[in-house]
């Protein structure tokens, strides 16, 4: 059985534990823009993986979707729009800002064919597995070196 390894990846990972919790707590009391998680689902079907992340308001443009040493990396940003004053605002519970998500691939997968849609907030990126390699018999042959004992006597 074959399993992802979820991963969230932020630009904090190389940071000591001390210096994310006080990034974190100045983070509440500015107006930067921070990072988040997407939502995500994986599947694994028959002939492929799939993964599903949740990513509304954001266009096809703003998504980058990499493959490298083994790792599916899928990062964007969802900009903040400031089209309303601040005042008229009573509650905001959107996330903005930057997100990014890897995933360890299983030795199955083709990563050469791995293909991706988004539509309607939801991208789908599907991963098809290689077909089963055949398990080889090796046989083993005589004795190759000396035993112990027969050095010994010599």
């Amino acid at each position: 059985m074959y399993h992802f390894e979820l991963k969230p990846n932020t630009r904090r990972a190389q940071w000591p534990t001390w210096e994310k919790e006080l990034e974190r707590f100045f983070d509440v009391f500015s107006d930067n823009e921070t990072h988040f998680a997407p939502a995500c689902e994986i599947h694994d079907e028959e002939k492929m993986y799939s993964i599903s992340l949740d990513i509304p308001g954001l266009r096809q443009e703003d998504i980058d979707i990499e493959v490298k040493d083994n790792h599916l990396h899928i990062s964007g940003e969802r900009k903040f729009e400031k089209k309303t004053d601040k005042n008229n605002v009573l509650r905001s519970e959107r996330r903005y800002g930057k997100f990014s998500r890897v995933f360890s691939l299983p030795q199955n997968v083709n990563s050469d064919a791995i293909e991706a849609s988004f539509e309607n907030g939801v991208l789908e990126v599907t991963l098809p597995k290689e077909e089963k390699s055949q398990t080889k018999k090796i046989q083993i042959s005589g004795q190759k070196y000396k035993s112990v004992e027969t050095d010994l006597k010599s």
